[in-house]
């Protein structure tokens, strides 16, 4: 009993700090993923719902509630502590170049996120806004070297794709709507499939996101380095 005494102040100093933050959490919002302040909101269609989050060192998202499912492409990492309404925190690591499907689809999961790192956390996220595969057709890419399947999953498929100065993806077809992801900056040729030997011509940079639509494809790298990016397939 006096070892309880002994100790009973630290554990009502403990209690009484759980309990705080439990308010505290309580007392927070939940918003939208698409109406959080850090989640700005730069292409939609009927299709897909595209945000670019920028979280400065030591900044906080508010709560914000997913439910449809969600693909974030990691441009610049960091650190992070993800926080839950309903479970202890996590401390996860955003390498940049990665990416992350969260299977939200049928079901409503909330969370916080804080950059713990000392630059700025970047990402470029979609949520699909249709519910389950919409059977567009078979996702494919070319088997070459300069394409990675990097996801896989039954409402949506992602290649890596990193091309050398000059260098084609070679012709394909695409059959459903997509996100097209940029790690770098250059310029790109995309091929007029209606005219031969024609191409729109365009200059990106790090972090730039397109939709992009079922049809003909080749992508060739016309810049004088490297061309890194993701490329998104609805199912």
């Amino acid at each position: 009993m006096p070892a309880l005494k002994k100790h009973l102040p630290t554990l009502c100093l403990s209690l009484g700090l759980a309990a705080t933050a439990w308010q505290a959490t309580a007392a927070e919002k939940v918003v939208a993923t698409d109406l959080e302040p850090l989640h700005h909101v730069i292409l939609q269609n009927k299709y897909v719902t595209v945000m670019r989050v920028l979280i400065q060192p030591g900044q906080s998202t508010q709560y914000h509630e997913q439910h449809l499912d969600y693909v974030n492409t990691h441009i610049d990492g960091s650190p992070v502590k993800i926080e839950f309404p309903d479970k202890p925190a996590t401390l996860y690591e955003m390498k940049s170049g990665n990416v992350k499907f969260g299977a939200h689809q049928g079901k409503s999961d909330a969370d916080k996120v804080t950059n713990t790192g000392t630059t700025v956390n970047h990402q470029v996220a979609f949520e699909i806004n249709m519910t389950g595969p919409q059977h567009f057709g078979g996702a494919t890419r070319p088997d070459t070297s300069a394409i990675v399947q990097v996801l896989d999953k039954p409402t949506v498929k992602g290649w890596k794709v990193t091309l050398k100065p000059g260098e084609s993806t070679g012709e394909y077809t695409q059959h459903g709507p997509g996100v097209r992801v940029f790690f770098s900056e250059g310029r790109v040729l995309l091929a007029d499939p209606a005219h031969p030997n024609h191409v729109k011509e365009i200059w990106v940079h790090k972090g730039d996101a397109f939709l992009t639509e079922p049809g003909k494809v080749d992508i060739t790298d016309g810049s004088n380095e490297p061309l890194t990016f993701n490329d998104y397939e609805l199912l």
